[in-house]
């Protein structure tokens, strides 16, 4: 086998390998040669492939759809001055607080190239708009947020009411302990007073201010102040029991008994029936009026 023979196959074959490298990566539309593309018949059909930050593919697609020589207004398209830098594109709150301050800057940018126009920019004061919703509707939607607003606020009053409750118990569990604990006191101090009066030597007068003796003198003069009391009335009125029943009614004994009975103390002095003065008499007792 000669050397060119060899030559050419070599070239051939390398020929054969560039075809298919291009076989296997795509290539776009714009990178290809009127003398790439073989269309003998004028009815080929071109695919693009490259879907990948294909600016070239972009460009030519925007320029065809492009809006040329038309007013802002038309469009209303704004720019901001500056592009959005962030160090950490996760952090959420730089990352909306850039979107905020991009999205006033362009407010502000429209609304001067608005009034550079001619055109309002505000609602005029008499604007009247229909709502989008009915008024039963916004009506229901109202009535839902006073009954959420009712129930978050009844809410609060059962729950303070619940602390004042616990409060409460617990203020009175504190006082009735108190109470108790003075209770049992004074009864020690009694026992210990009892025990004194049998001869028990292990008290001390110190540890008791209260004398039983005076202090019984003091009730009852305290009873003779107020005078009789509302028991005494009773009894004194009604008695102390035994037969009730015909206590009042007059005996064989209590009839025959008239030593009591005083005829002038008991019967008034018979005076008559007043005569009515005369006419004239009535007239001159009114003027003397």
């Amino acid at each position: 086998m000669s050397s060119d023979d060899s030559n050419h196959s070599e070239e051939e074959l390398q020929i054969i390998q560039e075809d298919e490298l291009m076989e296997q990566v795509p290539v776009s539309l714009e990178d290809l040669d009127a003398s790439d593309i073989d269309d003998e018949d004028g009815d080929l059909i071109l695919e693009q492939k490259v879907t990948i930050n294909n600016e070239a593919a972009l460009k030519r697609i925007t320029e065809e759809f492009r809006l040329k020589d038309l007013p802002w207004i038309e469009t209303m398209a704004v720019t901001s001055t500056e592009p959005i830098e962030l160090e950490d594109v996760h952090d959420d709150l730089k990352r909306e607080l850039a979107f905020y301050q991009q999205a006033l800057e362009a407010a502000n940018i429209g609304r001067e190239k608005v009034k550079a126009a001619g055109l309002p920019f505000t609602r005029p004061d008499d604007y009247f708009a229909e709502m989008v919703k009915s008024d039963e509707h916004m009506e229901k939607i109202r009535q839902r947020l006073l009954d959420e607003t009712a129930g978050v606020k009844a809410s609060e009053d059962a729950k303070r009411q619940r602390d004042l409750k616990k409060f409460g118990k617990k203020v009175q569990i504190e006082k009735l302990q108190e109470r108790q604990k003075k209770k049992s006191e004074d009864m020690e101090k009694i026992k210990m007073l009892k025990r004194k009066r049998k001869g028990a030597e292990d008290f001390s007068t110190e540890d008791f201010d209260i004398e039983l003796d005076g202090g019984a003198d003091d009730k009852s003069n305290k009873k003779s102040k107020r005078g009789p009391s509302k028991r005494d009335k009773k009894d004194s009125k009604y008695g102390f029991g035994g037969k009730k029943r015909y206590a009042k009614s007059n005996t064989a004994e209590s009839s025959a008994d008239v030593g009591g009975f005083n005829p002038k103390k008991n019967k008034a002095p018979f005076k008559g029936q007043a005569k009515r003065p005369g006419k004239a008499k009535r007239a001159n007792n009114r003027n003397r009026k």
